[in-house]
């Protein structure tokens, strides 16, 4: 339509044993996977996803290798090509962001002779707001609230959580495409355009 576009996307988290033929009996987590597209002069979509256990409790490991939301960045925007990663709290770089929890993160980079970056911001409402980020210089941006013993170097830190039957977790992710850098970009602008939206009256 005029202002966006809607799609959604159901999934089953199933166990080792039941991806071949995944039943009721074998599936873990049901996924509801909300995007939506806003028409905006810069590519601005959203992600709400909601997980629901099923019939047993789900234990959601601490792993670094998760994530909830993700990008990889075209080859030339690597940070050993001239790229650029950086969080709402001004880190820059792999060793300034990675694992750090940060309301959103940026990855800016050349690509054909220009400036670009896309942002991923992290919904205030979110599981585990603010989320950590998995983001390292060889391209990948992503999401992960699930890995802190990792983050932090202390095992005793596991981030485990328990998802109890019937019941849902949930996080919402902006992604925003933009020229220049986060700063050029106004990502930071932009996060509060999202995490306080203006509310619409019909009068």
């Amino acid at each position: 339509g005029p202002a966006l576009g809607r799609l959604v996307a159901k999934g089953d988290w199933v166990g080792p044993e039941g991806w071949a033929c995944p039943t009721r009996a074998n599936k873990l987590l049901e996924e509801t996977a909300e995007w939506t597209f806003y028409n905006t002069p810069t590519l601005t979509f959203d992600l709400r996803l909601t997980l629901r256990a099923m019939d047993m409790d789900v234990l959601c490991a601490d792993t670094k290798e998760g994530g909830l939301a993700s990008v990889r960045v075209e080859e030339s925007m690597e940070v050993r090509k001239g790229g650029r990663i950086e969080n709402a709290y001004g880190g820059v770089g792999e060793k300034e962001t990675w694992g750090k929890p940060a309301h959103w993160c940026d990855y800016s980079g050349p690509v054909n002779g220009r400036i670009v970056g896309v942002a991923i911001m992290d919904a205030p409402d979110s599981f585990r707001h603010p989320t950590r980020w998995h983001v390292r210089d060889y391209g990948l941006m992503t999401a992960n609230p699930f890995g802190l013993s990792h983050y932090t170097g202390d095992i005793r830190q596991r981030s485990y959580h328990v998802l109890p039957a019937g019941e849902e977790l949930k996080a919402s992710y902006r992604f925003y495409v933009h020229a220049g850098d986060a700063t050029e970009g106004r990502v930071r602008e932009k996060y509060h355009d999202f995490a306080n939206p203006p509310i619409a009256q019909m009068t």
